[in-house]
């Protein structure tokens, strides 16, 4: 195969002959040329100009990658690809289809991009290999070469690995270790040492689901899963979200009522009670109620007092391991800074509210950023008519808004709370 990739920055290119690459190259499996589009430009310097229409930013010009192409052989039919952000994902799948050419032509998108004739002229598919923004398309111009050309015949020395390796039955790979057998306490699993195949591959499928599970869910709806394999995948998630540590607070002010003005809202003995009880149900690891106001404070205080250390204590030792979670503090910057205190950072603050928002994350999503940043977690409820523009803005995401059957959309805050730590945190 040979890989012909366009490029302005061509000495970006020499980690491509090195390890695998090298091999590919040096086995005559692969050859890979890197062309410089300047070099078809009238002006070097001009390989790119303004963005007709307005815009910021400047635009690889059509003219020089043409040439550039042509002059390397490209012809109507050959395959060419362009990287840029607005591509499509580049899959394993992708990989192995493009393993069927005997050529391949990559443009490394840079700037604001390439001018659009170019994929209209070529028939170019264009991909990204990823959903973040990189300096230019010459990184992922080597990424796709190299996950396509160590998928030729005889470039790896083991076929097995290619057979074993991520992706390739849905699932990531599983843990690997060499010698020693024990470093620094951590040891080797002794079921790698049992001698018996059928269990190790077992154990290895296991860990395959596991690691898949936590990383990457989205993998798993492609995968046939035996009814025991569903179950461990779902007692591994269920067991990841358990671990991140989750808090509420409860904002009286600065919150909004119906025409948007800011107010603070008053304490009731409903929400304090309820809230609490629904914490200890959950395992939240503490319920904050912000209220500067002094007199509310003091109620409120008051009120915890008798629960936690009073007679109502006595009385009702259930209703004191509730509210012993309850705390009252001025401001959400002070329920951050105890959070802090507790586990040695900031916490993830995500809002809820009751209008649609562009920028909200679903209940799965939040679960998956859970498990991944594996972060305590700081859900925090409006009164009244909801959060401030001013406080939704500290925060760093925003949940779905709870959506009944009808159009009346007006759940006391205790149900809000009863739904949203039941879909996060329920079975």
């Amino acid at each position: 195969m040979k890989v012909n990739i366009l490029t302005l920055f061509p000495d970006a290119y020499v980690p491509m002959g090195e390890s695998i690459m090298g091999r590919a190259q040096k086995k005559e499996i692969a050859s890979v040329n890197v062309v410089n589009i300047r070099s078809y430009a009238e002006d070097p310097h001009f390989a790119d100009d303004i963005v007709y229409g307005g815009g910021a930013g400047m635009v690889m010009k059509v003219e020089p990658i043409m040439a550039a192409l042509k002059a390397n052989g490209w012809q109507k039919g050959a395959k060419v690809i362009v990287t840029t952000p607005a591509g499509r994902p580049f899959h394993q799948r992708e990989a192995e289809r493009l393993t069927g050419e005997e050529e391949l032509f990559i443009i490394a998108g840079h700037y604001e991009g390439i001018d659009q004739r170019v994929v209209d002229l070529t028939g170019a598919e264009e991909f990204s290999i990823g959903d973040y923004v990189l300096t230019g398309g010459e990184l992922p111009s080597m990424v796709i070469t190299d996950s396509v050309v160590r998928l030729l015949d005889g470039v790896l020395g083991d076929s097995a690995s290619l057979e074993q390796e991520s992706f390739n039955e849905g699932l990531l790979e599983y843990p690997q270790y060499t010698r020693p057998r024990v470093f620094e306490g951590e040891a080797v699993p002794d079921v790698l040492f049992c001698g018996n195949h059928k269990v190790i591959e077992a154990w290895r499928r296991e860990q395959s689901l596991r690691r898949t599970s936590l990383n990457r869910p989205d993998l798993l709806k492609k995968v046939p899963l035996s009814d025991e394999e569903r179950q461990l995948y779902a007692e591994e998630r269920a067991a990841a979200v358990e671990r991140v540590d989750v808090y509420i607070a409860l904002v009286h002010y600065p919150v909004l009522d119906p025409k948007g003005n800011v107010i603070a809202t008053s304490v009731t003995n409903l929400d304090i009670h309820d809230i609490a009880r629904l914490s200890r149900t959950y395992n939240v690891k503490g319920y904050y109620i912000v209220q500067p106001g002094e007199e509310q404070k003091e109620l409120t205080k008051q009120l915890l007092n008798y629960w936690t250390s009073g007679h109502g204590s006595k009385i009702n030792p259930d209703r004191r391991e509730a509210l012993s979670l309850v705390s009252v503090v001025d401001t959400l910057d002070d329920v951050v800074s105890r959070i802090e205190e507790i586990q040695g950072e900031a916490p993830l603050k995500v809002a809820t509210t009751a209008k649609i928002r562009r920028d909200i994350v679903s209940y799965e999503e939040l679960k998956e950023i859970m498990i991944r940043e594996n972060h305590s977690c700081l859900l925090v409820f409006g009164t009244g008519y909801g959060l401030t523009d001013e406080l939704m803005e500290e925060m760093n995401y925003v949940l779905k808004p709870i959506v009944g059957r009808g159009d009346y959309n007006h759940l006391s805050v205790r149900s809000a709370v009863s739904i949203i730590l039941d879909r996060l945190l329920g079975e």
